[in-house]
């Protein structure tokens, strides 16, 4: 019996029994499918986190009040807009921008009906360490900020869930917060980005004046969340991020009451984590794996008992332990990659289809892929081995007597 008549036997045996081998593959397909789906899944997020990031300087950096010791901060210890303006004097800084945030909701189509939004106060310096796509209009300047302006700047998806369309500057939006209502004329429309929107309702983002913000009809006072900082000198960012808590402490009069971290460093660590997750889930799918290997094993031991005079009639015939041995594990490796191209499909369609239920586009790792690819053979040789290995050690004479 030569390799080609073996493989030809071999597939013979495993479509004889259709529904005995779809159930044996059944179990190599779900974790080849999971293992397929969740990576793409958790490589898409990681890829909307980063887009979501992308705009952002490799030199930019955010400076907050540190979080020790925060019952002893007093108002004079809180920042200020006046409190980046001074970070200006330092010589590695190209641009500051004050950032303050307030939850709120905006008035849609339907006058009933309304949408979470986060309103972020900033000023027209904030595009120059986080780029915003502005597809319509402008962002905001200098004149807005000074005047305290009723303007914002609404990404497209606010834009059509507002007018059913994105083109529409110079309309106006309502916007409802704990101190009232206030109508602010659209100046800009900027690209938006949809991270999962469909899973976790991410609100919005609307950027109006800081000096808006901080007025009577939303914050009520002066101070700011944090201070976006752009360095010119990459080499020294950790020195300067020191050097600029310094002059926080001195202009304030405190001591270690500011905190400074580079963007890039919590992009890196959000990416540390979200691969550290995706990783884990994977690892868990892909136990089911050895389960579905298990599973071959069990139903080639059955086969082979349920065989047994026929091997003995091809070992009669002048087949050796080795044609009898690479027969049975030729069957355990159609079965095991039969199952993980079946599963390599369903996992790229079902994380497209799961990806769209949540709003977010998957991406497949070709690497994924092909390791799924050989893990699946691999699985179907390893545990392969021990029932071909006891269908080649059949004794001839007791095989052609079995019943």
């Amino acid at each position: 019996m030569n390799v080609f008549e073996s493989i030809t036997s071999a597939i013979y045996s495993v479509f004889a029994n259709r529904m005995r081998s779809i159930l044996t593959m059944l179990g190599i397909i779900i974790g080849i499918a999971a293992v397929i789906m969740i990576t793409s899944l958790g490589q898409g997020f990681q890829n909307s986190v980063n887009e979501l990031f992308a705009g952002i300087g490799a030199g930019a950096m955010q400076v907050s009040m540190s979080g020790q010791n925060s019952a002893s901060i007093t108002q004079r210890d809180l920042l200020t807009v006046e409190s980046a303006n001074f970070l200006m004097s330092h010589p590695s800084v190209d641009s500051v921008s004050p950032i303050s945030s307030q939850n709120a909701r905006v008035v849609l189509r339907n006058p009933q009906e309304s949408t979470r939004v986060s309103v972020l106060g900033t000023t027209q310096s904030f595009r120059e360490i986080q780029e915003v796509d502005v597809r319509a209009g402008r962002f905001l300047a200098d004149i807005d900020v000074v005047n305290a302006a009723p303007v914002a700047v609404i990404d497209a998806r606010l834009a059509r869930d507002v007018f059913g369309r994105a083109d529409v500057v110079g309309e106006r939006i309502r916007v409802i917060n704990d101190r009232g209502a206030i109508e602010l004329t659209v100046i800009g429309v900027f690209r938006d980005i949809d991270m999962m929107a469909g899973m976790f309702q991410m609100p919005t983002t609307i950027y109006i004046p800081i000096t808006l913000l901080q007025g009577s009809n939303f914050r009520g006072n002066n101070f700011v969340d944090a201070i976006f900082v752009n360095s010119r000198e990459l080499e020294r960012l950790d020195q300067t991020g020191y050097e600029l808590a310094r002059m926080l402490s001195i202009m304030h009069g405190n001591e270690d009451r500011y905190n400074v971290q580079s963007m890039m460093s919590q992009v890196d660590m959000v990416n540390d984590i979200l691969g550290m997750i995706t990783g884990f889930v994977g690892l868990v799918a892909a136990i089911s794996l050895i389960v579905g290997g298990i599973g071959v094993m069990n139903i080639m031991l059955v086969t082979v008992t349920e065989r047994t005079r026929e091997i003995g009639i091809r070992k009669s015939l002048g087949a050796t332990d080795g044609n009898i041995q690479f027969q049975f594990l030729v069957e355990a490796i159609i079965l095991t990659a039969t199952g993980g191209l079946i599963g390599i499909v369903l996992g790229y369609y079902g994380g497209f289809a799961l990806g769209g239920i949540i709003d977010m586009t998957p991406a497949v790792d070709v690497a994924i892929v092909i390791g799924t690819v050989i893990v699946s053979s691999l699985i179907g040789i390893i545990f392969g081995v021990y029932p071909a290995r006891k269908a080649a050690l059949l004794d001839p004479i007791e095989a052609l007597r079995y019943e």
